[in-house]
């Protein structure tokens, strides 16, 4: 039995073959960690030990695993809500009218626009329910950049009560302040999984389990593929946060319209789709140039996540009026 087909039935026997994570928990703690360490040298010396300390870091990579762990819960509205926050079909898109460039940034919006579209006359899509599909998944294109940035937004909301509370100073907040602390790293934690999501090619596409359709270059259509790829090849080549680390390009954040940045990483992710199955067919995969692509695929999501950190951490600078409205809403100290 080669590398490969070993690597498939361990990850059959272990995980079940339905459960399509992207990255392993070692992928995804490697995406955050390198992304937590480049974020604290992009925010500078005002980054806290409580978000970029050892424990820290242990903490939030950690909760970088947490979503797919959601998956292994088999409760119909879990499933229903979390499946598809992991991924984004991008060719599917057209059977709607729409392309990554015009995808709604809201997702309520987006499900009215895909809603009219599968009504009107002479829909192609993929059809919806059925004994296969009892959450009622398989029909939508996938909500990644939606999760991706909607976490983003409670990072930076969790970020800010956190930073208003130290302001205010008050030993009578210390378990709040602790609280909120946790908040912000169970966030963080859970953006750099989408994140990460991202940045795994067969996140991006239809062919996410061996190739679909027609197929001229005759690529794999095994389907044990995407386990290879989240998990099979980082262990094959000893891919260590090290190799990450010094892969990592940091960017300029954006903490206005960081929704550019997520799709931005979809976009690159998705142009890696056929030079993976390429790399695949080629046997390459398996050797020097595979093991050049996984490194470089995990970077790119490390520094996608780092500007987002930045970005959240720029975004939650805490004026006068915020301390005042906070304090205002928060209730009494006996409550409390």
């Amino acid at each position: 039995m080669n590398t490969h087909r070993l690597w498939v039935a361990l990850v059959a026997v272990s995980a079940g073959a339905s459960a399509a994570s992207a990255w392993d928990a070692d992928g995804h703690r490697m995406i955050c960690r390198a992304a937590l360490e480049t974020a604290a040298k992009q925010i500078g010396p005002e980054a806290p030990t409580w978000l970029t300390g050892p424990d820290s870091r242990a903490m939030i990579s950690d909760q970088a695993v947490v979503p797919d762990r959601w998956r292994g819960t088999r409760v119909a509205q879990l499933t229903h809500l979390n499946n598809p926050d992991h991924y984004l079909d991008i060719e599917d898109l057209a059977d709607f009218g729409l392309s990554l460039k015009s995808l709604p940034a809201l997702r309520h919006e987006y499900v009215r626009q895909l809603s009219v579209a599968r009504e009107a006359p002479g829909f192609k899509g993929k059809p919806m329910g059925g004994k296969l599909d009892p959450e009622l998944v398989q029909g939508y294109p996938g909500f990644l950049p939606h999760a991706a940035m909607e976490t983003w937004a409670k990072a930076v909301s969790s970020l800010k009560t956190v930073r208003v509370i130290e302001k205010l100073s008050d030993p009578s907040r210390d378990a709040q302040l602790d609280m909120a602390r946790a908040s912000a790293r169970y966030n963080l934690g859970i953006l750099a999984h989408y994140i990460g999501d991202a940045s795994q090619p067969l996140h991006t596409t239809r062919h996410h389990h061996g190739w679909e359709g027609p197929n001229p270059n005759g690529y794999t259509t095994d389907r044990g593929i995407h386990s290879y790829i989240d998990g099979g090849v980082i262990r094959l080549h000893r891919i260590t946060i090290d190799d990450v680390r010094a892969a990592v390009k940091p960017r300029t954040p954006d903490p206005v319209s960081p929704w550019n940045d997520v799709t931005a990483e979809l976009e690159r992710s998705f142009a890696q789709v056929e030079p993976l199955y390429a790399l695949k067919k080629s046997g390459d995969l398996d050797r020097e140039p595979g093991r050049q692509f996984i490194i470089e695929r995990l970077a790119d999501g490390a520094a996608t996540l780092a500007s987002l950190y930045t970005a959240a951490w720029q975004a939650s600078e805490v004026g006068p009026r915020d301390i005042e409205d906070f304090v205002k809403y928060d209730g009494s100290a006996e409550n409390r």
